[in-house]
């Protein structure tokens, strides 16, 4: 039992991580993260499906496989949530540091855009953009550790807790 849990879970985290990568190789490919970021930041928006579906998806599994416990539906979204960053962490690095190391002048230049549409100082511009660039250097000198805890602990406790919702066990046949 806990082995084809197991594997299904890996199966799933797998399938979560490569969907991440080809994610970001699309948003890539199109520019979406770059010269049509005003659009591509929307799409950042909707890719919280992917972790959702395949999380769900995976407990629906387990749940269909065996009777789970409420703690083995956590146990399960979270090694799910764990194997995909083992995947995507790296690709994510790669990409920053290789694939497109300007991928952030295009963020700073969409911040710069919205700023002075907003009639914003220039004062208040230099100042926002610094705070940014600070900030994302402070992120990629711990290569994402930061992300950890709210990918890989916060949100698949709250897909666990919404798949109480949706999810439930079938009573036990007599």
């Amino acid at each position: 039992m806990d082995k084809l849990i197991f594997q299904s879970t890996v199966k799933h985290g797998v399938y979560m991580g490569l969907g991440f990568c080809a994610y970001t190789t699309l948003m890539w490919l199109t520019k979406l993260d770059s010269t049509y970021l005003s659009i591509g930041q929307y799409l950042d928006m909707a890719i919280i499906v992917l972790p959702l579906c395949m999380i769900l998806w995976a407990i629906k599994f387990a749940k269909d496989a065996f009777q789970i416990s409420m703690l083995q539906r956590f146990v399960v979204a979270i090694w799910v949530a764990a194997i995909s960053t083992f995947i995507y962490n790296p690709f994510l690095y790669l990409y920053h540091h290789v694939i497109n190391p300007n991928w952030f002048n295009a963020v700073l230049a969409l911040k710069e855009t919205e700023l002075r549409v907003a009639n914003s100082s220039q004062e208040l511009i230099t100042s926002t953009l610094q705070k940014m660039q600070v900030a994302n250097q402070a992120q990629s000198g711990m290569f994402r550790l930061s992300a950890v805890i709210p990918s890989v602990i916060v949100l698949p406790i709250l897909i666990t807790l919404v798949s109480f919702i949706f999810i439930r066990q079938k009573p036990k046949q007599q």
